[in-house]
């Protein structure tokens, strides 16, 4: 399920965020982890998300959550060309226990039918690595379709990979859906 951050959350992101997390490995490695700083600053915005996210957008966020409320990763959305309305989403899940279950899959569906229900977004697309087989299957499954690909653009303990863009139109996930 998906929820607003909760203060309780602040705390659990934070640790969450410290290196030697696995799901460092998956998100966007090639990216520097975040300082100290940086974690407590992001912890805080995801403790005190608020419902709507300002300007009749929708929240730019929301917690990956389990039955119980548990928090168990992020959705997320930010634009790529705010001019075209042209959004790009991504999820992580922290809890390594959980990946693998359908849980990611389930989130991403129901951000993805989120953010275009509260919207008039034509396309909605994310962007991975080839290493990261696990978000591109889901991505797939979805209705996804790989948009773009740009060879050897990153590079994760040495070695090159592609750079990865997968997008869907409104139209495709609601007819995908009837």
């Amino acid at each position: 399920m998906l929820r607003t951050g909760l203060p309780q959350d602040e705390p659990l992101v934070r640790e969450w965020l410290r290196p030697h997390h696995d799901w460092h490995r998956w998100d966007a490695p090639y990216l520097p982890r975040p300082s100290e700083e940086e974690a407590a600053a992001y912890a805080r915005r995801i403790a005190t998300q608020v419902p709507d996210g300002g300007e009749g957008l929708p929240p730019s966020r929301a917690v990956v959550a389990d039955r119980e409320g548990r928090l168990l990763g992020v959705v997320s959305w930010y634009w790529e060309s705010e001019a075209t309305g042209w959004a790009r989403t991504g999820i992580v899940l922290y809890d390594p226990a959980v990946r693998g279950r359908g849980v990611g899959r389930e989130a991403l569906a129901l951000w993805t039918s989120f953010l275009f229900a509260r919207t008039d977004w034509v396309r909605l697309d994310l962007a991975t690595w080839s290493g990261n087989v696990p978000m591109l299957s889901v991505a797939r499954a979805l209705g996804f379709v790989e948009e773009g690909r740009f060879r050897d653009a990153r590079v994760v303990d040495g070695v090159r990979y592609d750079s990865v863009v997968c997008g869907v139109l409104r139209e495709e996930w609601f007819a995908a859906r009837e």
